[in-house]
């Protein structure tokens, strides 16, 4: 009996979850950002090769980073950024240190409120081999 709950439970979970994501998805479409990025980065831990992505908000602090099939790659945990000045263009900056990139913050054009990653265990690592003047931010501006 208790294992049936347990399962019930689980399930219903399961249901919340894809309803919220399906929820998420539907009002935010035309939020979708589309880049190609020209050199290997990393989300967190994990590195991916350079290439076409998109990045779509799925709630309020998670982004989805999917290749170029719509297959996603990964979910990213993000917080809240403001800026005086309000973007024109789709802008993702990378913090590079040496050769090694890791996406830091992602900015819809027009809008003054972006989304900020927070440093990974991964980039603390990379960063502490690099004094500060080798780490810097590299903006990225596309939209096609």
């Amino acid at each position: 009996m208790k294992k049936q709950g347990y399962i019930l439970q689980q399930a219903m979970l399961v249901w919340l979850v894809l309803l919220a994501s399906g929820v998420g998805q539907a009002q935010s479409e035309s939020r979708v950002i589309r880049v190609n990025i020209p050199f290997d980065f990393n989300v967190g831990v994990q590195r991916f090769s350079a290439g076409e992505y998109t990045l779509a908000p799925l709630l309020s602090n998670t982004t989805l980073l999917r290749n170029q099939k719509g297959r996603v790659l990964t979910s990213i945990a993000t917080n809240s950024v403001e800026s005086r000045q309000v973007s024109g263009a789709v802008k993702l900056i990378f913090n590079r240190y040496s050769e090694r990139y890791f996406l830091s913050q992602i900015w819809e054009a027009g809008n003054e409120i972006g989304r900020e990653l927070p440093k990974s265990s991964a980039e603390t690592e990379v960063a502490g081999e690099y004094s500060p003047s080798d780490a810097v931010a590299l903006n990225f501006a596309t939209r096609y």
